[in-house]
């Protein structure tokens, strides 16, 4: 998803991004298959697909398989723009995964609601998906009265579960019981991922105004602002922790969130000002610059992906070889003294006890 935003929003704003389009398209293309065989692969393992759907909390990751489908449907359109068919079906797909996901994401966040759990932002991937639904429907059909009537329907949806499920996060956060270092996770930084996906689509919907869009527009930035500050913070305290290199220079994948939010937000940022062109230097400067700033956000995330597979290949690797004839007598030397006493010599056999006489 993150990569698919990225080659919709920010790579067209980059130098080379036209001649560079075409073969984004086609990697964003290949990691959405291998991510989807890779999951059918596990709907045949005993186990595979409960795992992702039956936690309460990490099964609205399943919001990322709408939303990620919803993209792949928007670019084959931009890639095939004669032939709009490859993007129906994606997107009719992309209707059934969210068809499948919502009663989950509702059960659970009753369930959520009911209990004193302290989720994290994952739970907004629910606004996620239904507002990526919204806007690809639009981009679509545009001239479709129908469409129209069901995307403001998915629009209300979307913003009901963004009030819902931010709730239950600042609830979760401000009851306290959390270290800053270890406890603030990742996914949090799409409380203001959310609110992007929701304007730009506000922005695609032509239902809104300029001045509506320009309060919304602020009103995310805040929430941007305090959100990146809490992260800021975090960082600040796991390097006081962990040193530096523990604390930034590990994979987890759970930061494509970070991947996803910043680059929603430049998508809106560009989406408002190119409807609404008025001058505005912090709007002009995110235009600029957002563009660069995902890109060095995609290029550190896959460095570190990179890395993390190469250590642990080499790891399993070294694991699997069998040691060589040095290695080998090594270990029989090593092993050699455990059959002696401290001092280097053999131990004297112990002598048998004669037998008991009755």
């Amino acid at each position: 998803m993150a990569a698919g935003i990225f080659s919709i929003g920010a790579l067209p704003r980059l130098p080379l991004g036209a001649t560079l389009a075409l073969p984004a398209d086609i990697a964003v293309g290949l990691i959405w298959l291998a991510t989807a065989a890779a999951l059918a692969g596990s709907a045949w393992r005993r186990g595979g697909i409960a795992n992702r759907t039956e936690s309460v909390i990490e099964s609205f990751g399943i919001g990322t398989w709408v939303a990620g489908t919803a993209v792949l449907a928007r670019i084959l359109m931009l890639a095939a723009p004669k032939d709009p068919w490859p993007a129906r079906i994606a997107f009719l797909l992309s209707i059934g995964l969210w068809l499948w996901f919502v009663p989950r994401a509702v059960a659970n966040l009753v369930r959520l609601a009911r209990s004193r759990r302290r989720p994290n932002g994952i739970v907004l991937l629910s606004t996620v998906a239904t507002q990526a639904i919204a806007l690809i429907a639009l981009r679509l059909f545009p001239a479709s009265p129908a469409v129209s009537g069901a995307v403001a329907a998915l629009m209300g949806l979307g913003a009901g579960f963004y009030a819902w499920a931010a709730f239950l996060v600042v609830r979760g956060h401000i009851a306290g019981g959390w270290r800053l270092a270890s406890d603030w996770a990742n996914g949090n930084c799409i409380l203001h991922g959310a609110l992007s996906i929701t304007g730009l689509t506000m922005v695609a919907s032509g239902r809104f105004g300029e001045a509506a869009i320009l309060v919304y527009w602020e009103a995310v930035i805040a929430v941007f602002a305090a959100v990146e500050a809490i992260e800021i913070a975090r960082l600040a305290a796991r390097v006081r922790e962990q040193g530096w290199r523990r604390a930034i220079l590990v994979y987890d994948v759970s930061q494509w969130a970070r991947n996803f939010t910043f680059g929603m937000f430049y998508a809106f940022t560009l989406a408002f000002r190119q409807v609404y062109p008025g001058r505005d230097p912090l709007r002009d400067a995110i235009v600029a610059c957002g563009s660069y700033v995902v890109l060095a956000l995609l290029i550190a995330e896959a460095g570190l992906l990179a890395a993390t597979a190469a250590r642990r290949g080499a790891a399993a690797a070294q694991m699997a070889a069998p040691p060589s004839p040095g290695e080998r007598g090594a270990r029989s030397r090593d092993a050699a003294p455990a059959a002696r006493g401290s001092t280097g010599r053999a131990r004297p056999a112990r002598p048998r006890s004669p037998p008991e006489t009755g």
